[in-house]
């Protein structure tokens, strides 16, 4: 849905909703909030299959190799308690006050944000994870004097985002979205503020090339770009639950201002408490009209841990444009005369079938549709019909 300053019937009834719930949560202990959250993520995951097939797909897309399947299983239904338990806090912690707010937090890393501070500006790359509000607010609970703004993308009900973004700036948040310039980010960080920067978001092929779980992707290149323009430096900012209600907020220098450098600090901080990441986005969806063009930018020495994974269901070969470190082939022969139901089983289990699930599906033409809709969201190719770019790069 996209956002508009006109509010509708629809987003005035949505505000009204938000704040009638905001009302019955502020009665509420923030500890009873906390368990609700994790009851109410309980009944999605048990009723919401699709968004379950997400999260799942995501955990064995970042920790196949590493973890088994009922492990993956038993994180999934996880992921969904936490991420109920610290959403429905995020809507109570805006009603807390200062000494309510610090009970719940501890810091690491403080010093390490002081010292980087006092040398100038700085960029905060910040994962989707744990209760991410809390580091709106907490950071001015700091002693410190120092400025702090944060690049957002607005919510789509103008309404409910009004009331963020006052709560935002009461306590001295400096608010840029999404469509900001980069000279205006540059410049408050030349300027000694630090910008903080949800950074973990898929960017398709505009974004810089980089190993994320040791997969081939693209990531953000806005914290880096901005650090170098702003001649500050990049430090990692993320939050991980410790308690019932009780959060971690930690504070780690990146050493080395590269996209590659800020994709290894989030994966640091996913793998350090998976179960608080925000998993519901597609992270790794292949997408565009060239959904495999972002392989050119990688250089031939870099070596890949994890290569994407493409499946020929076409009688024929395809011989793909790119170098079997960066994509493998495999092929399994489908019967496209079944049903649309035992095709989709078919389907799902090839993907599942190894560790790692299918990035690519190449379908025969006559049956790229078919395929399409019943592969989910895995991006399906023609294998018949030049589907890829002419490049220089040679399957090796």
């Amino acid at each position: 849905m996209s956002r508009s300053t006109v509010p509708t019937l629809s987003h005035r009834l949505e505000y009204c909703a938000y704040r009638i719930f905001e009302l019955m949560l502020k009665m509420i202990s923030l500890g009873t909030i906390f368990k609700l959250g994790e009851f109410a993520g309980r009944i999605v995951y048990r009723f919401n299959s699709t968004r379950r097939y997400q999260v799942n797909r995501n955990l064995r897309l970042a920790f196949g190799d590493e973890k088994s399947y009922s492990e993956i299983s038993q994180l999934t239904a996880e992921v969904f308690e936490r991420t109920g338990a610290n959403f429905l806090t995020s809507l109570k912690i805006p009603f807390l006050n200062d000494a309510q707010i610090l009970a719940r937090l501890q810091f690491e890393g403080l010093d390490d944000f002081f010292a980087t501070t006092s040398k100038g500006g700085l960029v905060m790359v910040s994962p989707h994870m744990g209760n991410w509000e809390l580091l709106a607010q907490a950071i001015f609970l700091i002693d410190g004097d120092f400025r702090v703004g944060t690049h957002y993308r607005p919510l789509n009900n103008a309404l409910i985002n009004a009331v963020v973004e006052r709560r935002r700036r009461r306590r001295g948040l400096e608010l840029f979205a999404k469509r900001s310039s980069t000279h205006r980010l540059s410049s408050f960080v030349r300027g000694g503020g630090a910008m903080g920067i949800l950074a973990d978001q898929r960017v398709g092929d505009r974004g810089a090339a980089c190993l994320f779980f040791g997969r081939p992707t693209t990531c953000s290149p806005l914290p880096h770009l901005i650090a170098k323009r702003g001649k500050g430096l990049l430090m990692s900012l993320s939050c991980e639950t410790v308690g019932i209600a009780r959060w971690k907020i930690t504070f780690r220098p990146i050493p080395t201002i590269s996209a590659q450098a800020c994709a290894d600090s989030i994966e640091q901080d996913w793998r350090r408490s998976p179960v608080d990441v925000f998993w519901f986005e597609n992270r790794w969806r292949l997408q565009g009209n060239d959904p495999l063009a972002f392989l050119e930018k990688y250089k031939d020495d870099l070596k890949i841990p994890r290569p994407l994974r493409a499946v020929n269901l076409a009688r024929q070969e395809k011989k793909l444009p790119y170098s079997k470190r960066l994509i493998t082939q495999e092929h399994h022969e489908v019967d496209f005369n079944q049903s649309d139901q035992s095709l989709r089983e078919r389907l799902n289990q090839i993907s599942n079938r190894e560790a790692t699930p299918v990035d690519v599906f190449l379908a025969p033409y006559s049956q790229l549709d078919r395929v399409k809709k019943l592969s989910g969201k895995i991006i399906t190719l023609t294998a018949e019909k030049n589907c890829f770019p002419e490049t220089s790069s040679t399957e090796k």
